[in-house]
């Protein structure tokens, strides 16, 4: 069970323990990225909002400890939004669908 989803300038990636939520940031020549990784067993909830016609679906972890402060410096196409969320394009609800799936199982496991 290893999910990687690459969508609006943010990845995720799901290996069966821990989440990584990665986001391009505007900094430097090149830009760098920020990761933010946290185990399944922190997470209390998830919710995951699908996308509409002009808005991005966000799924988004009740994280213990998370911190929800808000990226203000995302790269060209990203969003403001903490390392806890993960935004997404309709193109990509199926894949999205299935992770959720599998966390959620991962989750009622433990």
């Amino acid at each position: 069970m290893h999910h990687y989803i690459h969508s609006r300038r943010r990845s995720i990636t799901f290996n069966g323990r821990t989440i990584v939520i990665s986001a391009a940031l505007r900094e430097g020549t090149f830009g760098n990225n920020t990761r933010n990784s946290f185990a399944v067993s922190r997470v209390k909830g998830v919710s995951n909002v699908e996308p509409g016609v002009t808005r991005p679906g966000r799924l988004h972890f009740d994280v213990d400890g998370g911190s929800g402060a808000v990226l203000e410096n995302p790269a060209g196409g990203g969003d403001k939004i903490d390392m806890t969320t993960f935004c997404y394009n309709a193109i990509d609800r199926g894949q999205v669908r299935r992770l959720v799936a599998d966390i959620k199982a991962v989750l009622a496991a433990k």
